[in-house]
């Protein structure tokens, strides 16, 4: 199945959270994301009905062509899943066997009977002495009661992550250190998930009931207030006022409950300081919560928003999405990423749900190729039907195009034999003279450099051409001037100056030297202009009283003779 899309739920006491996540090569992309409340928390086909609405307001589109891309995950809350290890299994257990192993443990270890459960495990430790792994069940009528509330949209869930697994997925990206041991607490409507992790791993969890719901009740209670203006007005109360400090105290000493449950059952390393305490959810909103819980626990506390620390790509996602407070979206937000990164997600779906999907899935793939199969073919015949009614109209046209062309190409040889006699009178053919004239014209003083020896081969062809020739000078200076010369002109190129050899007295000796080059791809346009200038035309102005005539050289004896009758006559 791939992995492209997931739709992820969240459903909540009050409310129930969508987030739709698309997978490409290179980053993870919110789609969009939504929340919606109930007019009725306690009945179930008004969540359903909810969920639908939100479905569609997302522009959710479960179509037969996505329907294979698309995965639906569900989060189960904290409070219904019950986690235990499996320390002493046999250690010789091969990872084909594990599945047959912990089945046959969990019958003993799950709190319900085993026809009312659904279990899986993760966090598999193997030593070669010991064999653990981590048992996660929960109730198999409550995974159905959260499958039942996606009826109205048609979907059928692919898996149910349970809520503290989303959560530590999720804040993997916002921890400060890979090692230190941090508390992630989502503070919900109904229940508190807090989540204990060492680095990326979850080392403990637990549920508690203080909840913003608790906080309303206790503002309603104390207050005498109704619920809208307790909603209203724990919002404004801080954490360490009355009577919002009655709650705030519950809230802080389960959290510390938590962290000595913890200790105790995390043997190792059970001194270990926590770093830091990350606040999110709806709860998390209380004023100075987070100033009174690090100052009364004595660790450092901070909000979270996990839809900034998640590292989605948001810049798809319509102002609607985000405008959400990414604080209530940590635990669909963890469901998403965790389907599409965790290459075995942990999953309390039932098995025979999932093997129904799997099955579903075959065959709709199987629907899908077998129709485009079927349109392959169809487009096959329908296009060899049009090629055949088409090729002999294409074949006659043809022909008569072969008898044009044929017409067309005798007069096009004749004319093109014509052409090449001329451009081949016309082409410039350097002579050796050309040479030796620029050369000459290079090298002027003979007092400096003289040639002893002049050679050219292979003068027809210009790639080929190599041209040799020796040199006297009167001293180095003179060698190497004519060397810059030779490299500053367009004329020449690969020139190779070979051993100078020294000859005469030393008082007055006589460098000479051999010079290979070759001409440069200029050298015909230059040898060209140089054999044909342009024509320079000289102007010269016969001045008159009133006009002036500028002319080319001629016969101005005849035209200023006739200038001057014309002159004549017009005084007369």
């Amino acid at each position: 199945m791939a992995k492209n899309q997931v739709v992820a739920i969240d459903i909540g006491s009050a409310t129930a959270k969508i987030v739709y996540i698309e997978k490409t090569s290179d980053a993870l992309h919110l789609i969009n994301a939504g929340v919606i409340a109930y007019t009725d928390p306690n009945n179930p086909q008004n969540i359903s009905e909810a969920v639908r609405k939100l479905w569609d307001q997302l522009g959710i589109k479960h179509t037969f062509f996505n329907k294979h891309r698309m995965e639906v995950g569900i989060a189960l809350p904290r409070r219904f899943v019950v986690t235990k290890r499996l320390p002493s299994l046999p250690p010789a257990t091969t990872d084909a066997q594990l599945p047959s192993v912990v089945e046959m443990a969990a019958e003993t270890e799950l709190p319900f009977q085993a026809e009312e459960s659904v279990f899986t495990y993760h966090d598999v430790q193997r030593t070669t002495e010991s064999l653990s792994v981590e048992l996660v069940s929960t109730r198999r009528d409550t995974v159905s009661r959260y499958m039942e509330f996606l009826d109205e949209t048609g979907a059928t869930p692919s898996a149910v992550i349970p809520s503290m697994f989303a959560i530590a997925t999720l804040a993997r990206n916002a921890l400060s250190s890979p090692t230190a041991r941090t508390i992630l607490v989502d503070i919900g409507a109904e229940h508190t998930d807090f989540c204990l992790m060492r680095g990326t791993t979850l080392e403990f969890s637990r549920a508690f009931s203080v909840s913003g719901n608790q906080l309303t009740r206790t503002l309603m209670t104390e207050m005498d207030l109704d619920t809208e203006t307790a909603e209203h007005e724990k919002q404004h109360i801080p954490a360490h006022q009355t009577p919002t400090r009655t709650w705030t105290r519950r809230f802080i000493g389960e959290l510390e409950r938590s962290i000595a449950a913890a200790e105790r059952e995390i043997s190792q390393d059970a001194s270990e300081e926590i770093s830091e305490i990350l606040l999110c959810g709806g709860g998390a909103r209380v004023p100075e919560l987070v100033e009174t819980c690090q100052e009364q626990l004595q660790i450092s506390t901070r909000l979270w928003d996990p839809l900034q620390a998640s590292a989605l790509d948001t810049s798809s996602a319509p102002a609607s999405a985000l405008e959400i407070s990414g604080d209530t979206l940590a635990v669909p937000l963890g469901v998403g990423i965790h389907l599409l990164n965790v290459e075995e997600p942990v999953s309390l779906l039932p098995t025979e749900v999932g093997v129904k999907r799997v099955e579903s899935t075959r065959k709709h793939q199987q629907l899908i190729a077998a129709g485009i199969a079927g349109f392959v073919l169809l487009v096959l015949v329908l296009s060899g039907i049009a090629w055949s009614r088409s090729i002999k109209s294409k074949m006659d046209l043809l022909d008569n195009q072969v008898a044009t062309f044929g017409r067309l190409e005798v007069g096009a040889n004749k004319q093109l034999a014509l052409e090449l006699i001329l451009a081949d009178k016309l082409t410039h053919r350097i002579s050796p003279m050309d040479i030796l004239h620029a050369l000459s014209t290079l090298f002027k003083d003979r007092t400096k450099v003289a040639w002893k020896t002049f050679e050219v081969n292979n003068l027809d062809d210009l790639q080929k051409t190599r041209i040799t020739f020796s040199l006297q000078a009167n001293s180095y200076d003179a060698i190497n001037s004519m060397d810059g010369t030779l490299n500053n002109s367009k004329l020449f190129s690969n020139i190779e100056l070979g051993e100078v050899t020294t000859t005469g007295d030393e008082r007055r000796p006589t460098y000479e030297v051999k010079v290979n080059c070759r001409l440069s791809r200029e050298a015909v346009q230059v040898f060209a202009q140089k054999r044909y200038p342009k024509p320079i035309f000289e102007m010269k102005t016969i001045e008159n009283e009133d006009v002036n005539i500028f002319l080319p050289p001629g016969n101005f004896e005849a035209l200023e003779k006739t200038s001057k009758e014309e002159n004549k006559e017009n005084e007369k």
